[in-house]
């Protein structure tokens, strides 16, 4: 009788502590502006920015499948499911998985444009314009956040001219 009325109560426990769990479940939507190792940051429909911790339990999907961090680029679209303050539990993204960036070490940034030099050792001249936004770390930057010598990310936009650009490292 005594295990009966344990095993009634527990299953009641259970039971009530399974609605708070989903009420804790926040579920974020937009377009990636960037993405490392420790967040994602979307643009929702309203226009806000809003950045996502990510953390070593994360799983990543891109169009379905299984996926790493690495595959998941800006301009995507995205779905990323929390519960409570914690780190993301899922990433869902769907788009072109070609990614069109163009990365290396910048050489110069005037108020048009920046060089940027790539592995390969050539340079690309990439123009930029009232709506290039800059990341790094999760955190939203200023154009002139950008200095010679970092390394980075761009991720052009349909015309070529820079729409985001990732900065991977500081100037050394």
């Amino acid at each position: 009788m005594k295990a009966r009325v344990l095993l009634v109560a527990v299953a009641a426990m259970l039971a009530a502590s399974a609605p708070a769990g989903a009420a804790d479940r926040v579920v974020e939507r937009g377009i990636v502006q960037s993405i490392d190792s420790t967040a994602i940051v979307l643009r929702a429909l309203d226009g806000t920015d809003v950045a996502v911790r990510l953390g070593p339990v994360t799983r990543f999907r891109l169009n379905g499948r299984a996926a790493t961090v690495a595959d998941i680029h800006p301009g995507l679209v995205a779905e990323v499911v929390t519960i409570g303050p914690g780190p993301a539990l899922v990433v869902r993204a769907l788009g072109d998985v070609e990614r069109a960036a163009v990365r290396g070490v910048v050489l110069r940034i005037g108020s048009r444009g920046l060089l940027v030099r790539r592995a390969s050792g050539r340079s690309v001249r990439i123009a930029m314009n009232a709506r290039t936004t800059v990341w790094h770390g999760g955190t939203r930057l200023g154009l002139r956040a950008v200095r010679p010598g970092m390394r980075v990310d761009v991720y052009r936009a349909a015309g070529g001219v820079a729409r985001v650009i990732v900065i991977r490292s500081a100037a050394a």
